[in-house]
């Protein structure tokens, strides 16, 4: 692992620290999924104010069979044409269709249960599932997600609200 000089944007600390890979391969260690849920990767701690500082914006989590790519995000940049412009200048048009992407949006350091249902491709099952899930997508994706709760629990305000404007950001990006 690489030794690289981090900034913390809230106290101007130089922190020296050895950052992982930019990639890691769930296929040939899977028990990196619990740290992935639990917040584990991609950050550190400032030794002096205790703010967290991102490593990297991003963070590839890949399987090999199928070949399956998952981007973690910061959260900052969640919206439709961050993603889809991403996605744009990653994949080489030669390969696209062989590598099933999807990218969700998480705050690094900070555990996130919901992750499971992408990282191992389960249903969410209840209201509250499905809106987690929809908070660390965007698009289509994150719509469906509130679809689905509000068809579980028609009453919850959060939903709908999280739903409009995610349509909001879904027209101002087009």
């Amino acid at each position: 692992m690489p030794l690289k000089e981090l900034d913390c944007s809230n106290c101007g600390t130089k922190v020296r620290k050895r950052i992982s890979e930019e990639s890691i391969n769930i296929t040939n260690n899977p028990k990196v999924i619990r740290d992935v849920i639990e917040g584990k990767i991609n950050y550190s701690t400032c030794p002096y104010c205790k703010e967290k500082i991102n490593h990297k914006t991003h963070v590839l989590l890949t399987y090999l069979d199928p070949p399956r790519w998952i981007w973690i995000v910061d959260k900052k940049h969640q919206n439709p044409g961050y993603q889809e412009e991403f996605f744009k200048t990653i994949i080489p048009e030669s390969f696209e269709g062989l590598i099933e992407q999807e990218m969700v949006f998480v705050e690094f350091g900070e555990p996130c249960n919901c992750l499971q249902f992408v990282l191992d491709e389960k249903q969410p099952q209840t209201c509250e599932e499905w809106l987690g899930l929809g908070k660390l997508l965007t698009g289509k994706k994150a719509i469906e997600c509130y679809k689905n709760a509000l068809k579980i629990d028609e009453k919850i305000p959060e939903a709908k609200k999280l739903m409009h404007q995610e349509m909001d950001k879904l027209k101002s990006y087009s």
